[in-house]
């Protein structure tokens, strides 16, 4: 193992899995290295100085590349074991045990503190939305499941972004989609953690709730542009989980 990579190595190693024979810095490697890993050679790098030392020995930085493939890619084993030239059986220990060190970094990344970051002293600091994930319909058949967003069984995820920063400060979940509303699972848990006289932006289907600021609060023209930008950016945010295939339609326990 070794401490830090450089992001050139994980650019050149990404190509060299993507099977991409030229390892030029341009825009269209750079494109091919994120539409087959999600992340920049920047982003792998960190991700690697953050989790190296959680790996068990055995693990180099490129197994880091194998995980984040794992979760943009989402085809089988058999098929990404191939991709990298490892058994399948190698390649499913070592990107699974990456991916679980990936989510382990939650509590250290995504922090409800962080939304006082550059504060302006506005009583919003955060956007708030529920987004949802599709899951194979569990049996037996439950109503409660049922997304509208998909006309099919999901969940949803209440994910609430800095509006100062831009960063990911608060995720909640998962919850059944056609159980619990945006309203009612931000009822039950950010709502609380709000400090006296704190709000939150949100769209209208969080409508009802004093500690909501929605777009028909706005008192001019230029809030009425403010609030357009922050939800605007976290839809942003909504869209970029998607990016990953695992995430659009999830198949593991």
């Amino acid at each position: 193992k070794k401490l830090s990579v450089h992001p050139s190595i994980f650019y050149k190693k990404g190509l060299q899995i993507a099977g991409n024979r030229t390892h030029t810095f341009c825009n269209t490697n750079m494109t091919y290295f994120r539409s087959h890993f999600g992340v920049s050679p920047g982003v792998a790098s960190i991700i690697w100085d953050m989790i190296y030392l959680q790996l068990p020995n055995g693990f180099c930085y490129f197994h880091v590349l194998w995980g984040l493939l794992f979760m943009k890619v989402y085809a089988t084993a058999p098929v990404l074991a191939g991709k990298v030239g490892a058994d399948e059986g190698i390649f499913r220990e070592k990107s699974f045990k990456v991916v679980k060190a990936i989510a382990s970094l939650k509590s250290k990344v995504i922090k409800l503190s962080n939304r006082f970051m550059n504060s302006n002293d506005s009583i919003c600091n955060l956007t708030v939305d529920g987004t949802d994930f599709r899951i194979p319909e569990p049996t037996p058949f439950w109503s409660g499941w049922f997304s509208h967003k998909f006309n099919a069984a999901g969940l949803r995820y209440e994910v609430g972004v800095c509006i100062q920063t831009g960063w990911i400060c608060w995720i909640i979940g998962p919850f059944a989609c056609g159980k619990w509303s945006d309203l009612k699972i931000f009822r039950v848990a950010l709502k609380k953690k709000l400090v006296p006289r704190e709000r939150v932006e949100a769209d209208g289907g969080y409508r009802g709730d004093i500690r909501i600021s929605d777009p028909e609060d706005a008192a001019n023209l230029r809030d009425t542009l403010m609030k357009s930008a922050a939800r605007a950016r976290h839809e942003t945010v909504n869209r970029r989980f998607k990016q990953f295939e695992c995430m659009k339609s999830f198949r593991h326990d």
